[in-house]
Order: C-alpha cells, then sequence, then structure tokens
C-alpha cells in the first residue's frame, strides 16, 4: 500500500452549524501528526465526529438518533425551528500533485444528506467508490478510533476477533452466500442420499416381486378351479333350499286363515276393553286432577302455617308490652295521685303559716306599751346610757363579734342538719328502689335459664330435624343419582327397545328347554360374554351362526331338545354338545403376534366347562384394532381369519365382509342381555327406597317451624339480656350513689358534732360577755332606776327588746318556712305528671290498635286456613267418589282382559306357528340370499335362464336359476336328507382339498400389478437421481468456490497482521531497560475454516511470562489492543488516522512511546529516522485528541478547542509547533 505522502492528507475542516460549532468555522491546517486538545466538554469528540460525518459515517455512531440531531441548536425552541441546515466540508489533498478535492455532506432541512465532490452533488454511491479510492474504506472504519474503541478491542473474545478480521478482510461479505451454499449443499447431499435409498430399495422390491408373480398366476389357477366347485356347490344348495320354501309356503297359508279368524275376534274383545278404558280414564283423569288440587291446597295451607305462628308469636309479644305498659301506667296515675296531695298539704301548711305570722303581727301591736318620763328624766337616761355606752363599747363589740360568729355558725348547723336530713331520706328512698329492682332482676334472671333450657331443647332437635334432612336428603340424592346412572346405562345399553318377537320366542324356547331337560346350559349369549364392550361386534362376527347356538351336556340331550322342536313346531335351533363335539386346540403362537391382536377366544369370558363350545364357536379367529394390521395378518405370509374390532371380516381365503347394519348392532347388543336384568332390577330397588324415604319438603318444613320457635326464644332471651344488663347498672348507680350518700353522712356527722360543741362554747363566751356587760350597767343605771320606779332599767329594756326579738325571730322563721313551702309548691306544681301518663297511655293505645290488627289479620288467616281445609276435605270426598267409580270399571275390565288374555295365548300360540314355518322360510331365504350374497362377494357367476345383469339379490323370485348343470344324482338327492349329507361332504372334500393346495401357494396378487409399476418406478428414480447428483455437484462446486475466496480473503489479512503485530507491539513496548521489548502474536483456533471459529490473541510486556489478555493490567490491554488496531490499520491503510484520547488508560512513559510511534509512522522525517516504523507499514496522517501533554508535545501542530462562552458554541484556534523544532 502507498505511504500518505503518495496518496494525500486532510488540509482542513469547514463546518456549518454542525453540534457545538455554531455559523460557518475552519479548522485547520492539519499537520502530519495534529493533536486536537482542550478542556472537557469543549467540543473535541464533536471535531471527531464532525469528520466521521464527513466521511459517511451513520448518525448512529455519532451520538445522535437522527441527522436532526446533529445540527446546532441554543435551545429546544431553536431545535424545533424548520428548515435548519449543516453542512461539513473536508478539504484532501492528494500527494502526486498538490491538489485539492473537497468532499461535503450536508443535513438537508428535511433531515436527509447531500453529498457533494467539488460542489458537485453526487450519490452515495459515488461518493463512497471515490473516498474508497483514497483507502478510505466507510464500513470497515479504517481511518477512526472513537473514545472506548480501545477498551472494547482489548476485552474481545476470539470469536469478535475472528468477526472483527472478517470485516476487515472484506471476507464477511462473502458469509452470507457461504451459509446459503453450505445449507443448499446439505440439501441436495440429503436429496441424493435419500434418492439412492429409494432406488436400492425399489430394486430389491421389483426382485422380490417377481418371484411373488410366478406365485400369483399358479394362485389364480387353482382359484379358478375352486370358484367353478364353489358354483356348482352353491347351485346344488340353492335347488335344496327352493325345494324346501314351496313345502313350507303351502303348509304356511292354512295356518295363516286359522290365524286370521281368532285375530278377529281379539279385535272385537279390544274394542270392547279399550271403550271401557276410556271410560276409566275420564275418571282416572279426575281423580289425578283432585290429587294436584288437593296437592295445590296442601301446599298453600303449608305456607299459611308459618305466617299464623308469626303472628301468634306477635299477639303474644303485644300482649305482654300491653300488660307491662298498663302496669306502669298504674304506677305513673298512682304518683300522680301521690303529687296533688303533697302539693295540697304544701298549700295547708303554707296557709297555716300565713295566719301564725297574721297573729305575730297582731300581737307586736299589743306589746308596743312603754315606760313614761319626764323630760329631765329622759335627758338623763340619755345621759347615762351614754356613759354607759361608752364604759361598754369594747366588750360590746367583742360581744357582737361573737353575736356575729355565733349566727353564722347556727345559720351553718341548720343549713348542715337539714342536709344530713335530705340524705337520710335519698338514703331510704334508695334502699327502696333497689329492693324494687332487686325483686324485678330475680324474676329476670329466673326466668332466662327456663328460656335457655328450652332453647337447648328446641336447638337439639333442630339438630336432630336438621340431620335427617341432610341425611335424607343425601341419601334422596345418592338414590335419585344412581336410579339416573342406572337408567343412563340402560339407555346407553339400548335397553329401553322392545325386544323382537323372534329373540322373544327364541329365549321363551330355551327357558322351555332348560326347564324341561337338565342337560341344557343355555344360549351362548346367556353363558359367555366379551371381557370388553369393545369387542362385542367382533366377538357377534366371529361367532356367527353359532351366537344363537344351545349347548347342551351331550349328544342325547341335543336329540332330545330337537325332538321337542318338532312336536312344539318351534324353529329349529342349532346345538352343540360338549362331550362328542370335536375341536382344534388353541394355536399358542397366535398369542405372541404382536401389536393388537388378539385370539378372539382369549377376550371372551366363560365358565372353562364351556371351553370346548367357546372354541368349537370362534375356531383360531384373531382379532385387532385397525383394518391394515387385520389385512397383514390375514393375507401376508402365513394366513389367519381376522376380525376388527368393528365387525370387519378377513378370511384365509382372502374374501372380506364388512358393513355394519341395524341387525348386527342389535345382536351385537345381546351380550349386554344379562347386564340389562341386573340393571332393571338395581333401578327398581332404588325407585322402591325412594318412595320409601320421607319428604325432605316435610322435613324442611318441620325444621322452618323449629327454627321460627328458636328465633323467638333467643329474641326473648336478648331482650331479657339487654334489661338484666340495665336493671344491673341501674342497681350499680344505686349502689354508688349509696355509698356516696353514706361516705358525705359519715363526712357531715363529725362535722355537724363540731359544728354544735363550737356552738355551744361560742354562747357560753357570750353569755359571760353579756354578764360583764350588765354588771356595768346595772352599776351605772342603779340611782337612776330607783328615781324612775324601776328595779332595774336594763332588764327593763332587754326583757322589752327580747319580747320583740323574740317576736322578730318567730316571724322570721314562718317567713324563712313560708319561702321554702313556696318554692317547694312552685316546684311541685311545675312538675309535669301528666306527660308521662298520656305517653304511656298513647303508646297502650298504639300497642291496642296493633293487637287488634294483628287479631283481625290472624283472624282472617284463620279462615283462609279453615278455609282451604274444607276444599281439601271436598277434593278428597270428590277423589273418593271418583276411585269409586273406577273400582267399578276395574271389575269389568277385569274380566275383559281374562277374555283377551285367552285369546290372546290362542293368537300366540297360532302366532308361534306361523311364525315357525315362517321362520324357518325366512331361514331357508336367508340362506339363499346368503349364499346368492356370498356368490355375488365371490364373483361366482350361477347359470340362469334369463339374462344374469337383471339379477336383484333382494327378490327371490327375479332370479330363474338353471339347474341343468347338475348330475342327474345330485338333483335327486335332494328328496333324501342321506343323500343331501352325501353329496355335501363330496362337494366339502373337493373344495377343501383345492383350498388347502391354495392356502400351500400364499401369494401376493398384487404382485402382478405391482412387478410392472415397480419397473418404471426404477426407471423414474435412477433419472432423478442422475439429477440429485448432477444439481449436488454444481452446488458444491460453487460452495467450494465461495469457500476458497472467503479464506483466501481472511488468510491474506489474517497474515499481513500477525505478521506486523509483533513488531508493532515491540516498538510500543521496548525502553532503554527492556530494548528488545514484548512479544504478541494471533493464533488461529481452525486453519481449515478459520472464520468460523475463534482467534486467540497473546501478548507479552517485557520480563513477564505468558498471561491471558484478562489478567493483563488496564494500561497493558491498551498497549495491546493499540498493538492489534495498528497493525490491521496497516492491512488496509487509509491515508490519515483519527484518535480519540487512546492514551486515558496509558501511563506517561506509555503514553509517550505510543505518541512516540505515531510521531513515526505520521511525521516524513521521523520515518526517515525510524527504520522499523518504515518496515511495519506504510505511514499515515495522524489527528489525536488528547488531554495529556506527554502526548500531544510531540505533535507538529495543535488544534485548541474551548467553548466560547457568549454566543454558547465551540471555537478552535490552530498552532504550528513545527517552528519550534524538538
Amino acid at each position: 500500500m502507498p505511504s500518505v505522502v503518495a496518496q494525500g492528507k486532510i488540509q482542513r475542516l469547514e463546518l456549518e452549524n454542525f453540534k457545538s460549532y455554531k455559523g460557518f468555522q475552519t479548522v485547520g491546517p492539519f499537520c502530519d501528526f495534529t493533536a486536537i486538545i482542550g478542556p472537557n466538554g469543549a467540543g473535541k469528540s464533536n471535531l471527531m465526529d464532525a469528520i466521521s460525518f464527513v466521511l459517511g459515517v451513520r448518525s448512529g455512531h455519532l451520538r445522535g438518533a437522527q441527522l436532526k440531531d446533529l445540527i446546532y441548536a441554543l435551545d429546544d425552541k431553536e431545535k424545533e425551528q424548520r428548515g435548519r441546515r449543516a453542512f461539513v466540508r473536508l478539504i484532501y489533498q492528494r500527494s502526486a500533485d498538490g491538489s485539492e478535492i473537497q468532499f461535503t455532506r450536508t443535513i438537508t432541512g428535511q433531515g436527509g444528506s447531500e453529498y457533494r465532490i467539488d460542489n458537485r452533488v453526487v450519490t452515495w454511491d459515488e461518493y463512497n467508490s471515490t473516498l474508497k479510492s483514497f483507502g478510505i474504506l466507510v464500513k470497515a472504519r479504517n481511518f477512526l478510533v472513537f473514545q472506548g474503541d480501545v477498551e472494547s478491542i482489548a476485552s474481545k473474545n476470539p470469536k469478535e476477533l475472528t468477526a472483527l478480521i472478517e470485516q476487515i478482510s472484506g471476507s464477511d461479505e462473502l458469509k452470507r452466500e457461504y451459509e446459503d451454499l453450505n445449507e443448499q449443499m446439505a440439501r441436495a447431499q440429503s436429496d441424493s442420499a435419500l434418492v439412492y435409498s429409494e432406488k436400492r430399495n425399489i430394486v430389491a422390491e421389483r426382485k422380490q416381486k417377481k418371484v411373488q408373480k410366478e406365485e400369483a398366476e399358479k394362485h389364480l389357477r387353482l382359484q379358478e378351479e375352486l370358484k367353478m366347485m364353489k358354483t356348482k356347490h352353491f347351485l346344488w344348495q340353492l335347488c335344496n333350499i327352493e325345494r324346501d320354501m314351496e313345502r313350507i309356503e303351502a303348509e304356511l297359508e292354512e295356518e295363516r286363515e286359522g290365524l286370521n279368524a281368532v285375530q278377529k275376534d281379539g279385535k272385537e274383545c279390544k274394542h270392547e276393553l279399550d271403550a271401557k278404558k276410556k271410560e276409566q280414564s275420564v275418571y282416572l283423569k279426575r281423580i289425578v286432577s283432585s290429587e294436584k288440587n288437593m296437592a295445590r291446597k296442601k301446599q298453600e295451607l303449608d305456607k299459611k302455617q308459618p305466617d299464623l305462628l308469626k303472628l301468634k308469636e306477635q299477639v303474644s309479644r303485644i300482649k305482654s308490652k300491653m300488660k307491662s305498659c298498663s302496669k306502669e301506667l298504674e304506677k305513673k296515675k298512682e304518683e300522680e295521685r301521690k303529687h296533688a296531695g303533697e302539693v295540697e298539704k304544701l298549700r295547708r301548711e303554707l296557709e297555716a303559716i300565713k295566719e301564725q305570722i297574721e297573729e305575730l303581727n297582731e300581737q307586736g301591736k299589743d306589746n308596743t306599751g312603754k315606760l313614761d318620763l319626764a323630760d329631765d328624766q329622759i335627758t338623763e337616761y340619755h345621759r347615762i346610757k351614754e356613759e354607759a355606752g361608752m364604759k361598754t363599747a369594747k366588750l360590746k363589740d367583742e360581744k357582737e363579734v361573737y353575736d356575729r360568729q355565733l349566727h353564722a355558725d347556727e345559720e351553718a348547723h341548720r343549713n348542715m342538719d337539714e342536709n344530713l336530713h335530705q340524705l337520710h331520706e335519698r338514703q331510704n328512698e334508695i334502699s327502696s328502689q333497689k329492693d324494687e329492682l332487686s325483686a324485678k332482676l330475680d324474676k329476670i334472671r329466673s326466668a332466662i335459664p327456663k328460656h335457655q333450657d328450652e332453647l337447648v331443647v328446641l336447638k337439639k332437635e333442630l339438630a336432630d330435624i336438621s340431620e335427617r334432612r341432610r341425611s335424607t336428603e343425601t341419601r334422596y340424592q345418592k338414590l335419585k343419582r344412581q336410579a339416573d346412572e342406572t337408567d343412563a346405562e340402560l339407555r346407553e345399553l339400548k335397553a329401553d327397545k322392545h325386544e323382537s318377537e323372534r329373540d322373544a320366542r327364541l329365549s321363551e324356547t330355551v327357558q322351555s328347554l332348560k326347564r324341561l331337560f337338565p342337560g341344557v346350559h343355555g344360549r351362548m349369549t346367556e353363558l359367555c360374554r366379551p371381557s370388553q364392550k369393545k369387542y362385542n361386534i367382533a366377538v357377534t362376527v366371529a361367532m356367527g351362526k353359532f351366537m344363537d347356538a344351545v349347548v347342551v351336556e351331550d349328544e342325547n340331550c341335543g336329540k332330545e331338545c330337537i325332538k321337542y322342536l318338532k312336536e312344539q313346531r318351534l324353529p329349529p335351533q342349532t346345538f352343540i354338545p360338549l362331550q362328542s363335539i370335536r375341536v382344534k386346540p388353541v394355536s399358542e403362537k397366535l398369542r405372541s403376534l404382536g401389536g393388537t391382536a388378539r385370539l378372539v377366544f382369549d377376550v371372551i369370558q366363560f365358565d372353562r366347562s364351556l371351553e370346548k363350545a367357546v372354541l368349537y364357536a370362534v375356531a383360531n379367529t384373531l382379532v385387532c384394532d385397525g383394518l391394515d394390521e387385520a389385512k397383514h395378518l390375514s393375507w401376508s405370509g402365513e394366513r389367519y381369519k381376522v376380525v376388527t374390532v368393528d365387525g370387519i371380516l378377513l378370511t384365509k381365503s382372502g374374501t372380506m365382509t364388512g358393513g355394519m347394519s341395524g341387525g348386527m348392532e342389535a345382536r351385537s347388543n345381546k351380550w349386554d342381555e344379562g347386564k340389562i336384568e341386573a340393571l332393571k332390577k338395581k333401578k327398581a330397588q332404588f325407585e322402591a327406597e325412594l318412595a320409601e324415604l320421607r319428604s325432605p319438603r316435610e322435613l324442611q318444613k318441620d325444621e322452618q317451624k323449629i327454627s321460627e320457635k328458636i328465633t323467638g326464644l333467643e329474641r326473648k332471651i336478648h331482650y331479657s339480656n339487654v334489661e338484666e344488663k340495665k336493671l344491673v347498672e341501674k342497681l350499680a348507680r344505686l349502689e354508688n350513689e349509696k355509698a356516696t350518700i353514706k361516705e358525705q353522712i359519715s363526712r357531715v356527722k363529725p362535722e355537724l358534732q363540731k359544728l354544735t360543741s363550737v356552738i355551744t362554747k361560742k354562747k357560753e363566751e357570750a353569755k359571760k360577755l353579756e354578764k360583764r356587760i350588765n354588771e356595768i350597767i346595772d352599776k351605772i343605771y342603779k340611782d337612776f332606776s330607783r328615781a324612775v320606779g324601776v328595779s332595774n332599767i336594763r332588764e327593763y329594756e332587754e326583757n322589752q327588746l327580747k319580747a320583740a326579738q323574740s317576736l322578730q325571730e318567730r316571724k322570721l322563721t314562718l317567713n324563712n318556712q313560708m319561702s321554702k313551702l313556696k318554692y317547694q309548691l312552685e316546684y311541685e306544681q311545675k312538675r309535669d305528671m301528666k306527660a308521662p301518663i298520656a305517653k304511656l297511655a298513647a303508646n297502650h293505645d298504639s300497642l291496642k290498635k296493633d293487637l287488634n290488627s294483628l287479631l283481625e289479620r290472624d283472624s282472617e288467616a284463620k279462615l283462609e286456613v279453615d278455609q282451604i281445609s274444607k276444599e281439601m276435605d271436598d277434593l278428597k270426598a270428590e277423589a273418593d267418589e271418583w276411585k269409586t267409580k273406577s273400582d267399578e270399571f276395574d271389575a269389568e275390565l277385569e274380566v275383559l282382559r281374562k277374555k283377551d288374555a285367552a285369546i290372546s295365548a290362542e293368537i300366540a300360540k297360532l302366532q308361534r306357528q306361523v311364525q315357525s314355518k315362517e321362520g324357518v322360510l325366512e331361514q331357508l331365504e336367508s340362506r339363499k340370499q346368503d349364499i346368492l350374497e356370498r356368490c355375488k362377494m365371490e364373483e361366482l357367476n350361477l347359470p340362469t335362464v334369463n339374462d344374469p345383469m337383471q339379477v336383484d339379490s333382494s327378490s327371490r323370485n327375479s332370479i330363474i336359476l338353471d339347474y341343468s348343470d347338475l348330475s342327474e344324482a345330485q338333483l335327486q338327492a335332494t328328496n333324501r336328507p342321506a343323500g343331501r349329507d352325501k353329496i355335501e361332504a363330496d362337494f366339502k372334500q373337493k373344495m377343501d382339498s383345492l383350498a388347502a393346495e391354495i392356502d400351500r401357494t400364499a401369494p401376493n396378487l398384487k404382485a402382478l400389478d405391482q412387478y410392472e409399476a415397480l419397473v418404471k418406478k426404477e426407471e423414474d428414480v435412477s433419472a432423478r437421481y442422475e439429477a440429485a447428483r448432477k444439481e449436488e455437484k454444481e452446488i458444491t462446486d460453487r460452495f467450494n468456490s465461495v469457500r476458497q475466496r472467503r479464506y483466501e480473503l481472511f488468510m491474506e489479512a489474517f497474515n499481513h497482521i500477525s505478521t506486523n503485530i509483533d513488531k508493532i507491539y515491540k516498538q510500543l513496548t521496548k525502553s532503554g531497560t527492556h530494548p528488545l521489548g514484548g512479544t504478541a502474536y494471533l493464533n488461529l483456533e481452525n486453519e481449515d475454516e478459520p472464520y468460523l471459529h475463534g482467534m486467540k490473541y497473546t501478548a507479552m510486556p517485557p520480563t513477564k511470562r505468558f498471561r491471558d489478555m484478562e489478567q493483563l493490567s488496564g494500561g497493558e490491554k491498551t498497549v495491546a489492543a493499540l498493538a492489534l488496531l495498528f497493525s490491521i490499520h496497516s492491512f488496509r491503510p487509509s491515508p490519515f488516522f483519527i484518535l480519540d484520547e487512546v492514551d486515558a488508560a496509558l501511563d506517561n512513559l506509555n503514553v509517550a512511546k505510543v505518541a512516540s510511534f505515531i510521531r513515526s509512522k505520521s511525521c516524513q522525517w521521523g520515518r526517515d529516522a525510524n527504520t522499523e516504523a518504515c518496515e511495519s507499514g506504510p505511514g499515515f496522517q495522524s489527528i489525536v485528541i488528547s488531554l495529556k501533554d506527554s502526548f500531544y508535545d510531540k505533535a507538529e501542530s495543535l488544534v485548541g478547542v474551548y467553548r466560547d462562552a457568549d454566543i454558547n458554541c465551540s471555537r478552535t484556534l490552530t498552532f504550528d509547533l513545527m517552528k519550534y523544532g524538538d
């Protein structure tokens, strides 16, 4: 590959509104080694995104969901504006002639991309092709390393490394074609192998069919001979049958005439019987109607009973409430009377006090007389009084204080004494209330246990009835379910269908034989049955005519039975004598054939004493589930007689009988007759038990009545408990109040006693002061008293004063009593004693009204119940009357029934005789039809007088057979039973001989047609095989070509990268102390198809042993990843290499090494100085984003990116370091 000098480099970059770059900006020029620096968030990576964008990288790799996200926008409002555009233009300078070429990519207003080369709009394909011509591979991205790509490469697993090499080499473009061709080749090889296997199988089968074809031709010849023998045999049998039928038809005509005469008498009797039954049915309908009406009335009566009980309970409850209300009303009235007496008493006391006050007033007026004194005496009196007042002022003041205190204490004493009296009265009142409430509580408490005991009894009775009802319902449901299940089983077994007259006659005949002859065991259908229901039809078909055969002990018993049948003119029966019957033993190998095949003998349940009879009936017949398995058993290899579970019979001779008819299905149902009888008895037993059970509805009604009683008692108990609780609470409150009153009494009594002693003490002190005052006053008034003629003026004044004070005190006391009586009278008058009485009276009237309403409803309900009972009695009498009339008709009907039974017995006897003849005739007709059907099935053409094409097997008169082929001896033998047996044995011996020879051949009859088909099929398969081989070769050649091309592309890249990676890694890791550097190499897991497997990348840093890539340090992984990146770049080098912070995980030493390597690859003078760099690959222009000064100081120029805060966008500055040398 040419170096960067030979191809060119990025000269500069022009941007407009791209990401963080607002407006038009020019970045550059870019030197061979340019470092882009700047703070975080300045827009360095956006500059790398701009280069990637203009070179065609998708927006998903540029940190944008869509192209519009790459257009500069200051805010969301600007982002939503329409018509915004942006472009990036890259000016690329060719190194050969220095000319420039411009690559422009624009984001249009519609959000699409527009590509230009030198301002000329081009398509993406042309744009990409031009870039590719300069070594710039957009898909492989061989020109840039995004931030984080180094860590990604370092952590890749072997498969991912292989995918990277495939992408670089271009072999991944052949991956889809490789996988499609590989799948086509595998499919073509499979088809070829399948066709070859088919061809080989057809050749082997053709050889086998050739042998079978020869056997089949021989078999057909023998079958033709057997067919002719069977035709003659059937013709002889038909001749015998026709002669027997002619004889029986003549006898049958005579018996039918006798039957018609008896039937005519029977019809007349039946007509009379039907008329009587119709008359009786009228009475029966009326009886049923009456019983239905009675049942309906009974239901109505049952519905009324709960209502009556409920009304009765409500009446009882209201009466109880009325009684309680009446007692309360009387109590309130008594209280009102007491209250009126109390008011009247207070009024009388008030009037008495008023009179006393009037008397005191009059008394005061009478005692107003005073002592008459002269003026000078009065003056002297006042002077002396003043002098006495002055001398006793202090003592009077002290006494006044004592008097005031004494008055207050006496007032307190009176109040306390009155309070104590009221407390005693309240205490007595509480005691009386407690006694009354306690009596009421005792009454309630004594009633609650009685109610609870009664409730327990009722609940127990309810539980018993509920249990009886549940058990009855359970038993009823169980019996009903069992009866329904039995009924369903009977329907499933079709037991409801009436037995045919022929089967009924046959059953009666066998029962008669069993009763008359001890050696008769019974019919086969009665003595054995299939082990599973699915075998019913198969066993029926396998047994055939022996299904209705009668098993007898010996030959003599069989003969006696036949003689009885002839005497009674009963239909013929087949008898199997156990002692003389000859049977072939069971072939044990038939029990180990595999699949679903089983011996019919093994699927039948029977008594072991009857084994010979069952084995004779079914022989070694096999039964299997499917027709294909039956065909294989019957017609392949050794032949067997096989019947399928759905009734298709395949014989050894190759015939197949199938189809389902009502007769066959009915015959198969005979196996269930014993089970049906058992089920009928079981059903009758269930129905009888159901009739004996008591009706769950009656038990439910009893349960409902008891439930209502329980509800009433529970309600009573609840109300009693509530009232008991209230009474207990009232008693508790009264007890608390009594305790409080007692406490107050105990507290007031000491205080009262204490106050009494204080009053007494103060009175003594007051007397002492009064005595001292009196002594002083007496001393002062002594002379004056003598002068006015009074022994003691003080005592005189005191007596006058005392009288006045006494009068005043009495008046005050009476006034207080009068005020108290007024207040008490006013309180008593304000007490409303009539309102509670009115309320109770209203409540009593309401209860009385409700009681009258309930009594009225109760009487109405009783009237309805009586009316219904009367109607029921009328209906019962009417039903009894109809029953009496019906019984009268029963007697008449019984006479007619006996007459009808006698006629029916005669008719039955004649019908049995006719039916016996008809049965014989039907058997002969059936035998004839069987023979004709067998001829038709076996394709035997019987000789006829008329056209054979007009033969109709359903009409015996439509065929006129030609018996001319029979010999004279054979025709004469038809009249003699012994002759018939001899001819029959002769035919059977000849046919058995031919059949045995045919059985020995065991050919495959289809081989005749199969052989020719296989020859033609072999030719077709051979042609298909050749075509498949040719297609396989073409696809294989195309696949090998694509695989080789993919291998070459992959190995070209791998060899180049694996050769250079060690050199590059040594350059990146060598130092002064380790001049040789480390070692790195690539290993393939599979060298034949390396692109399908992984690739192991191993790097060993200097002085370190071998380690996996995961065990290296972060810096060592980065160096190893860079070595791989540079090696990959050297395979398909682009003219420039853009690296985004690849030195993030490196220390300063490794940063310097990587920077030196990039400088040596980028700068021309560095490449000239570094011979190893030239050997490791072509040079390239390097544009590196780095934040480490030890890295970017090796660059030729710097592009500084900064954030312009004023306009909020990224800006760039370019600095040329070439001017400063090293």
